[in-house]
C-alpha cells in the first residue's frame, strides 16, 4: 500500500482525471473531508484510482505544466497509518528520486492539523526544468491518510500564492471516523510554552555580532479572516572584528517565520518556526551593513486564543489587534538569567494596510493616512527618538479627544462603539495624562516628543511604547500617571542588569507618588508609603532612600540620573552611585541584586 501511495503526485505533471468542479469548497462524503479553494478563480479536478482519491486545485485556465497547483490525496490502510514511515518514504523514495540532483529538503517537522497528528515537509527542486518548492501536510486519522500538497513555482511571487494556500489550510475540515466533528483545532503546531520557546529563541541569537540599524515594515491586517502578515526589511551592522557571512533571524512568540530574502529578493530561507540561520550572498565586513527582508505571520492559534500575548490583547471578536514586541530580532534581548539587555535603538517605519473602517495607532508619529478603494493605508515613523518596542493597536478606532499643552500635543483614540467609546471618559483620561506629563517634564527633564498618543483598549494593565500609551478606560488615575512616568523610566532610560525589574517597578510608581504629594499634600504621601511598606513594594525602599538623603538631594539625583542616561541603558548601580552611601544603604535589598 505504501508503495502505491509513494508514486502519487511525485511526477512533474498529473493529468486531469474527470471534469472540473467550479465550487468554493470540495467535499468528499466518503472520507468526510472538506477543502476550500485558495482563490475564487481556481477549480477542482477530482479523480479516483484504485483505493485512492486525488483532487487537484489549480487556476481555471492554467496549465498543470506550470506547476501552479495543489492536491489533496485521500486513501486508507488496512491498519493504523504508519505516519513516520509514509513521510520518510515519500521524501526519500518518491521526491528525491523524482527531483534527482536538484532535490533539497527545506523543512520537516511534526505538528497537529485539525486536531490530528501530521508531518509537515517542504522540498525544493526542478520539475520539467522549472524550479519549484513543494509543501506537504501528511495527516493520519486512524486508518485513513490525508495528504495536502501545495506547489510554489519560484518564478512567481510567493507571498500572494502562500496567502491563498493559507486559507485552504485554515479551512481544511476533517471529520472523525464516525462522522462527528474533529476535536477543536487547537494548533497547526504543538502549542509551545511561550516562555520556554522565547528562551530557546533568545539563545539562538545569543552570540550574534549583529545589531539592527533600521526597520521598514509592512503589515497587512485582515480582521475578517483573522490574518496578519508581516514583511520587515531589517538593516543590520556587523559588530564583529572579522567579516561575517551568516545571520540568524529570530521571532518571539506568537509569530511564525515564513521566508528570509536578501536585499535583491533572493530567497535565503523558507521555513516555519521561530528562527532561521541564513547564509548571506556575500560576507559583510566589520562595521559594514547589509539588509534582509523577513516575511512572517501571526500564529493562527494565538490569533484564535487572543490571550497571553505581550500586551494581553489578540484578534478579538470585534477585530481589534494589539501587539508590543512584534519585530524580528538579530540579537538577544535578555542575558542567561533572563534580565533585559541593552536594546540597540534603530530607525523604524511601518506601513499598515487595513480595511477602510479601521485605523492603526503605533509608536512614533503618523506621516500618511490614505483611503482608497475600500482600503486604508497608514504610515508611522519613529526617527527622532526610536523606541525599543514599536507597539501598535489596529481596530475600529477614532480620535475621541485632543489636547494641546506647551510641551506636547495629546491625542486619545478610542473604539467607535462599546464601553470604551465614551467621549467624556476620553476627555477625562486626556486631562490626567496632560497634568502628569507637565509635572514629570518639570521634575526630570523635557522630552523631544511633540505628539503623545493614548489608545483606550481592553488591556489588563497599562502598557507604554515610546510616545504611545495603551490604557484601559477603567484604569485608575494613579495607574495612568504611572504609565506616563514610564515614558521617562523604561522608555527614554532603559534599565538593564541586576535590579532592572526593580527599577522598572519603583521609579514610575515613585513618580506618581511625587505627583500626588505635590498636588494633594504630604498626608497622602505618607498613607501611600505605609501601604507600600505593608506589602514590601519597591516604592517603599525608594521612599526610604529619599528620606535618608533628603528630599532636595534625592530629586537632584533623579534628575541627574535621567539626563545622564536618556536614550541609554542604565543599571541599578548607576542610580545608587548618585545617591551616595546613605541612599545605597537604604536600597540594599535582595531585589536590587536580581
Amino acid at each position: 500500500m505504501i508503495g502505491v501511495l509513494l508514486s502519487l503526485l511525485a511526477a512533474g505533471t498529473v493529468p486531469q482525471d474527470t471534469g472540473t468542479l467550479d465550487v468554493p469548497v470540495y467535499r468528499n462524503q466518503e472520507y468526510r473531508v472538506a477543502l476550500p479553494r485558495p482563490f475564487d478563480d481556481w477549480v477542482f479536478s477530482a479523480g479516483r484510482s484504485r483505493q485512492t482519491t486525488t483532487v487537484l486545485f489549480h487556476p481555471r485556465r492554467g496549465s498543470l505544466r506550470e506547476q501552479l497547483w495543489g492536491a489533496l490525496v485521500l486513501t486508507s490502510f488496512e491498519g493504523p497509518v504508519p505516519l513516520g514511515e509514509v513521510a520518510d518514504q515519500r521524501v526519500q523514495e518518491a521526491w528525491q528520486a523524482e527531483l534527482g540532483r536538484t532535490f533539497s529538503i527545506l523543512t520537516r517537522d511534526s505538528l497537529v492539523v485539525a486536531g490530528l497528528p501530521a508531518i509537515h515537509v517542504v522540498m525544493g527542486g526542478a520539475l520539467n526544468r522549472l524550479a519549484v518548492d513543494v509543501e506537504e501536510y501528511i495527516i493520519a486519522r486512524g486508518r485513513d491518510l490525508i495528504v495536502l500538497q501545495f506547489r510554489y513555482p519560484r518564478g512567481l511571487p510567493r507571498d500572494s500564492i502562500a496567502a491563498g494556500y493559507e486559507r485552504s489550510l485554515a479551512g481544511l475540515d476533517i471529520r472523525a471516523a464516525d462522522g462527528s466533528p474533529a476535536p477543536p483545532r487547537t494548533a497547526l503546531a504543538p502549542q509551545p510554552d511561550p516562555a520556554q520557546r522565547d528562551a530557546a529563541t533568545n539563545r539562538a541569537v545569543g552570540s550574534a555580532p549583529w545589531a539592527p540599524r533600521a526597520f521598514d515594515a509592512r503589515v497587512q491586517f485582515d480582521p475578517g479572516a483573522g490574518r496578519v502578515l508581516f514583511s520587515v526589511r531589517v538593516e543590520v551592522v556587523n559588530g564583529d572584528v572579522r567579516p561575517r557571512d551568516t545571520l540568524t533571524v529570530a521571532l518571539r512568540w506568537p509569530f511564525v517565520l515564513d521566508v528570509v530574502r536578501s536585499a535583491t529578493g533572493q530567497v535565503l530561507s523558507e521555513q516555519r518556526g521561530p528562527t532561521a540561520t541564513v547564509r548571506l550572498p556575500q560576507a559583510v565586513e566589520p562595521q559594514a551593513a547589509t539588509a534582509v527582508t523577513v516575511g512572517y505571520r501571526l500564529d493562527p492559534v494565538a490569533a484564535e486564543r487572543g490571550r497571553g500575548w505581550p500586551i494581553g490583547v489578540g484578534i478579538a471578536s470585534d477585530g481589534a489587534l494589539a501587539l508590543i514586541d512584534w519585530l524580528p530580532t538579530v540579537q538577544p534581548w535578555a542575558d542567561s538569567l533572563g534580565r533585559p539587555l541593552p536594546f540597540a535603538r534603530a530607525r523604524f517605519s511601518a506601513r499598515f494596510d487595513l480595511p477602510e473602517a479601521y485605523a492603526v495607532v503605533a509608536a512614533g508619529r503618523l506621516v500618511a493616512d490614505v483611503v482608497a478603494l475600500g482600503q486604508r493605508r497608514m504610515t508611522w515613523v519613529a526617527d527622532r527618538d526610536p523606541v525599543p518596542a514599536p507597539a501598535f493597536v489596529a481596530g475600529r478606532l477614532r480620535r475621541a479627544a485632543t489636547r494641546s499643552t506647551p510641551s506636547v500635543t495629546l491625542r486619545v483614540w478610542a473604539p467607535d462603539a462599546g464601553p470604551l467609546a465614551s467621549a467624556s471618559r476620553a476627555d477625562s483620561v486626556a486631562g490626567v495624562v496632560a497634568d502628569a506629563w507637565a509635572f514629570f517634564a518639570r521634575a526630570f527633564g523635557r522630552l523631544a516628543i511633540e505628539h503623545l498618543d493614548v489608545v483606550l483598549v481592553d488591556v489588563p494593565t497599562p502598557r507604554v511604547a515610546g510616545a504611545t500609551l495603551f490604557l484601559s478606560a477603567a484604569s485608575p488615575e494613579d495607574s495612568i500617571r504611572t504609565a506616563v512616568a514610564r515614558v521617562w523610566w523604561g522608555e527614554t532610560v532603559r534599565f538593564v542588569g541586576p535590579g532592572a525589574a526593580w527599577m522598572e517597578a519603583a521609579l514610575p510608581s515613585w513618580s506618581a507618588l511625587a505627583f500626588r504629594a505635590a498636588t494633594e499634600g504630604d498626608a497622602v504621601r505618607q498613607r501611600i508609603v505605609r501601604e507600600a511598606e505593608a506589602v514590601g513594594a519597591p516604592l517603599a525602599a525608594l521612599e526610604s532612600a529619599r528620606r535618608a538623603v533628603g528630599d532636595a538631594a534625592f530629586r537632584v539625583a533623579l534628575r541627574t540620573f535621567f539626563l545622564q542616561y536618556r536614550l541609554l541603558a542604565a543599571t541599578a548601580a548607576d542610580l545608587i552611585s548618585l545617591l551616595g552611601p546613605a541612599g545605597a544603604a537604604a536600597l540594599n535589598t535582595p531585589a536590587m541584586n536580581r
